[in-house]
């Protein structure tokens, strides 16, 4: 492990806290690695960012076609900076230079699509990902010219990924002092190009068109789930998780799925495994080669049909439940991307998966957006009144029979109260849009 020296001489000679190790928002492709932490520096960094900026080393095995293990270790600097205006616009973003060894990808990479940078010679040999459902003008005005320049000129191993809010740049290695100062500068450019692009869209009033839109947003499938059950606002995504369960184990749609899938999965594994059809079609043995096919295509029936089934009666329960729970409270629910864009300048702790609006407990209106379902500790909730705030912010639990009716009720009126003593007297129900107002604080639990 190389010292981290270079970061604790650099704290010192800017101010700055120092700590030997810590933990990093778990955000983007780099940042769940399971990598660590081996020194960070935080505060206000150079070119006047507020961020971290870390030593971060991660560790990955290959296997060759022998079956050796090989161990590859990567040494990264990284700033972390948080950009909470983009949620909407772009919830995921990357870049990797030529010689960069991140990834460059905010997400997944099925839910990305190539940026075209305009074939910049200064830029052969790089690539930028952007979320699948952002708008096309949105990321035109982000890679302007000019910032298309700038990211030519910048250092071969650069590279960048935004995702929900968390922006993580980094170089390879471990950079000394001299380099450290200019790797904070770069994500402070950064940090400050994508801020301006979404304040932008706020301050103009055109956030609800360029809102990034997901892709699996629209399910006819579970639409017609839902329509076909028809059952009465559950007290639990539990409650109503069996029943949709039966209804996709019954669909005649699942199990032609499931066989679907796994005929082709099955001819797939016929490619490496060729041999044992060849040598059966060539000895004659075509009832034992379509027994051997059956059997496979069988088992991965099984399988894909039950994940299936599984993901599908979660999925479906959960809709049903936020939509029994927000028409039961006069409520509706909004598109949560969207509203991170034109909530742009409440800058969200988080993305929410459900945004509630309405009337909140206690008078006046407002929303309530949940990010997870209680199991995790990164699960959260929040109230937000107004398009710039107050907000009132706090972890979500739930108990393991899983999040019901009465906690997001509990909740809704504890953060909704926070709101209204945040936003004081004279302002009891939403914040001048103009406006940023103070974050509250957690809700007690």
């Amino acid at each position: 492990m190389t010292s981290p020296g270079p970061l604790e001489a650099f704290a010192k000679a800017h101010d700055l806290r120092f700590r030997a190790g810590g933990s990093l928002p778990q955000h983007g492709h780099l940042l769940t690695r399971g990598g660590r932490v081996e020194g960070l520096v935080d505060g206000t960094l150079p070119g006047g960012v507020e961020g971290t900026l870390a030593y971060y080393t991660y560790t990955y095995e290959t296997t060759d076609s022998d079956g050796n293990s090989t161990t590859h270790t990567r040494h990264f600097t990284i700033v972390v900076t948080s950009v909470p205006q983009s949620i909407g616009f772009m919830p995921s973003l990357g870049f990797h230079a030529a010689k960069s060894e991140m990834a460059g990808i905010g997400a997944s990479l099925e839910q990305m699509v190539q940026v075209d940078l305009g074939g910049h010679a200064g830029l052969k040999g790089s690539r930028c990902y952007r979320y699948k459902g952002a708008s096309e003008m949105w990321t035109r005005r982000l890679f302007s010219p000019a910032l298309v320049d700038w990211l030519a000129r910048s250092e071969d191993d650069l590279g960048f990924e935004l995702a929900d809010g968390v922006l993580t740049t980094g170089r390879g290695g471990q950079l000394g002092s001299a380099a450290l100062a200019g790797l904070c500068e770069e994500a402070a450019h950064l940090t400050a190009a994508i801020a301006a692009e979404s304040e932008e869209d706020s301050n103009t009033g055109v956030a609800a068109g360029d809102a990034a839109k997901d892709p699996k947003a629209e399910d006819p499938r579970m639409e017609a789930a839902l329509r076909a059950m028809a059952v009465d606002p559950p007290e639990s995504i539990v409650a109503a998780e069996r029943a949709f369960r039966g209804h996709v184990a019954r669909s005649p749609r699942t199990l032609g799925r499931a066989l679907g899938y796994a005929a082709v999965i099955a001819l797939l594994l016929n490619i490496p495994g060729a041999a044992i059809p060849i040598l059966l079609a060539v000895a004659g043995s075509w009832a034992l080669l379509a027994a051997i096919e059956l059997v496979l295509i069988a088992i991965l029936a099984f399988f894909i049909f039950r994940k299936d089934v599984r993901e599908s009666g979660r999925k479906y329960a959960a809709e049903a439940f936020y939509r029994g729970y927000a028409a039961a409270r006069g409520m509706r629910l909004e598109e949560p991307l969207r509203f991170a864009a034109t909530h742009a300048d409440a800058k969200l702790p988080f993305r929410p998966d459900r945004v509630i609006v309405g009337p909140l407990p206690g008078g006046g209106e407002g929303s309530f957006c949940v990010h997870g379902d209680g199991s995790k500790r990164t699960d959260r909730v929040a109230v937000v009144i107004g398009p710039a705030g107050p907000i009132a912010e706090s972890e979500l639990e739930a108990e393991p029979q899983g999040l019901t009716a009465k906690d997001l009720d509990t909740y809704l009126e504890q953060l909704a109260g926070e709101d209204r003593a945040s936003a004081g007297p004279s302002t009891p129900n939403c914040a001048s849009p103009g406006t940023a107002a103070p974050r509250a604080g957690s809700a007690p639990q």
